[in-house]
Formats: structure tokens, sequence, C-alpha cells
């Protein structure tokens, strides 16, 4: 994937985005679970939950969830290839990608 320089977005990063957006349809999208869910993934990176929230947002329109939003390449890469993942399996993922890039 093509990800900025100066950017903290990768493969990794919008996975676990991904992720969140699993965990929510199957718990049913329940109030203010999406931003405690960021706000999790945001320790994990250097990214704000703001913007990890609107990556998921992202994610839920390219589902179909909600209304047509402007994904980036990467994310809509991400998703055609992924979307039908389950929720461990992206985990199984995220883990092989972590592990590789430590190694390198």
């Amino acid at each position: 994937m093509n990800y900025k320089d100066t950017s903290d977005w990768n493969d990794i990063n919008e996975l676990r985005c991904l992720v969140i957006l699993k965990k929510l349809i199957s718990e049913n999208f329940p109030r203010n679970r999406q931003m405690e869910l960021c706000r999790e993934v945001a320790r994990k990176s250097n990214l704000s939950s703001g913007s990890i929230s609107a990556k998921v947002s992202n994610f839920k329109s390219l589902a179909g969830i909600n209304n047509k939003s402007n994904a980036s390449n990467n994310s809509k890469i991400i998703y055609n290839k992924y979307h039908q993942y389950s929720e461990v399996e992206l985990e199984r993922l995220i883990s092989e990608l972590i592990t590789n890039h430590q190694t390198k």
C-alpha cells in the first residue's frame, strides 16, 4: 500500500479499524462503543481516537452501513481484500504483520 511517510497509518492500523467495525456489527452498534474501541487502538498506535473513529466510519460506508464517504484508496483496498475475514482471522493477521514488522 501507499501511505504518506509522515502518516502513522499503515496496514496494521487500517486492519485494527476493520476489527472495530466487525466488533460493532457483532455487538449491534451499542452507544459509545465505537469511541471506546477507538481509544483502545489509539493507545496501541500514534493515531488519535478521532482519526481512528473517522476511519471506522469510512469502513462503515464501504460496508453500506453509513452514507458514502471519502474513504482512502488504501481503505478501499483493505476493505475489499479483508471484509470477509472474521474478527479472529483479522486479529491473527494483525499479529503476523506486527511480528513481521518487528523482525525487519
